[in-house]
């Protein structure tokens, strides 16, 4: 059973941003690039009558979360399973790719450590698969009209960059922009600790 020290930290935080997002009315929540299974196990503990679906493209950490599920006993969260964000939903397990049946999808620190193309399916995936007015919320670091900041957080694009040209922090516009090419808007973002930010997203129709 893996444990991120990142999650251990933020977990608690978002859990906290979320009890204020997620809507009362929620039944179903998709969990994109879950890692260890640490925040999926967690908001499951608080919300008990959601069912959350765990999914990841790194099939050696499917074993963790499930240990996660098993270790917390949980009943609402589902098995884990293989996702590539990039693949048309088709292409993606039955048992996850079904369109209009989400309230909610919750991404954290996917965007910045992969390709474009994989926020691009992110986008994609989620207006096929959130109910009319259902959420995608994104959690990491984020450059807001340009400018990235603070001097930390600059460095770490920095390094990034390093260990692969194609990742990087990525601008609210363009998620925004984004977001609008795919029937959804950019409703608001929140500031959280180590200069990081919630972004939340809402499918129109």
């Amino acid at each position: 059973m893996l444990r991120a020290p990142a999650a251990s930290r933020n977990q608690e935080p978002i859990l906290e941003k979320l009890k204020q997002i997620i809507p009362v009315t929620s039944k179903k929540i998709l969990e994109i690039a879950s890692g260890t299974g640490q925040h999926v196990t967690h908001f499951a503990k608080t919300f008990k009558d959601i069912t959350w679906q765990p999914t990841e493209y790194n099939i050696k950490s499917l074993e963790s979360i499930q240990n996660h599920i098993n270790h917390e006993e949980l009943k609402n969260v589902s098995p884990p399973v293989v996702v590539d964000i990039t693949q048309p939903i088709q292409q993606w397990p039955t048992e996850v790719a079904k369109d209009g049946s989400y309230d909610a999808i919750y991404c954290s620190n996917m965007i910045h450590i992969t390709p474009w193309k994989c926020s691009i399916g992110l986008f994609s995936s989620a207006t096929q698969l959130l109910r009319t007015n259902g959420i995608l919320i994104t959690y990491g670091p984020y450059a807001v009209d340009g400018v990235l900041s603070p001097e930390s957080n600059i460095r770490f694009d920095q390094g990034l960059k390093e260990q692969n040209p194609d990742w990087g922090v990525r601008d609210v516009r363009d998620l925004a922009k984004l977001a609008e090419s795919n029937n959804m808007i950019f409703e608001k973002d929140f500031d959280m600790p180590s200069n990081n930010k919630i972004l939340l997203f809402k499918k129109l129709y």
